[in-house]
């Protein structure tokens, strides 16, 4: 009787060890939330003509062929690291907002008009929606996306809005 206990536990510890050493176990889902990936693009016009690119952990601001600005951030290139969950979350809420609702075109009637306009892509589709003019006749999402994104590129490249 003193040696079914041990041997009990030995196979109990057994069990125990196989199990979690299942193969197989841990498999994910292709296309689980964990792995979708997102990138955007936002191509301001005007006299700016320069871009900015965000994807899962990194942001690129890419000067344009303006030379309004040589001696300044707004025409040199330059990559920031971002926090991967804040940016997740910038993604997310842009989503949850109703990028994927908007038009694609949004036209202007004036004749003096600063250019905008966002692609946003992930694993399963991608949007362009242009803004002829920014002020005027661009969704507040839009507005939102290009203000989030000088913010998080972190050198104050404000929009500079001449009317004319």
């Amino acid at each position: 009787m003193k040696y079914i206990y041990p041997k009990l536990l030995l196979v109990c510890l057994a069990l125990a060890i196989y199990s979690k050493n299942k193969p197989g176990k841990d498999k994910k889902l292709p296309h689980s939330e964990e792995t979708k990936r997102y990138s955007l693009l936002v191509q301001r016009g005007a006299f700016h003509f320069d871009s900015f690119k965000i994807t899962k952990n990194k942001i690129s601001h890419i000067p344009g062929i303006s030379s309004n600005f040589e001696t300044t951030t707004y025409n040199k290139n330059s990559q920031s690291f971002l926090d991967s969950l804040q940016t997740l979350g910038f993604f997310k809420k842009i989503e949850a907002n109703g990028f994927w609702n908007l038009e694609t075109h949004y036209g202007s009637e004036t004749s003096c008009t600063s250019q905008l306009i966002v692609t946003l892509t992930t694993n399963e589709k991608s949007k362009t929606v242009i803004c002829d003019d920014y002020q005027t006749d661009c969704p507040k999402l839009i507005k939102y996306i290009e203000q989030k994104v000088v913010e998080l590129e972190g050198n104050d490249l404000k929009r500079i809005y001449l009317p004319g």
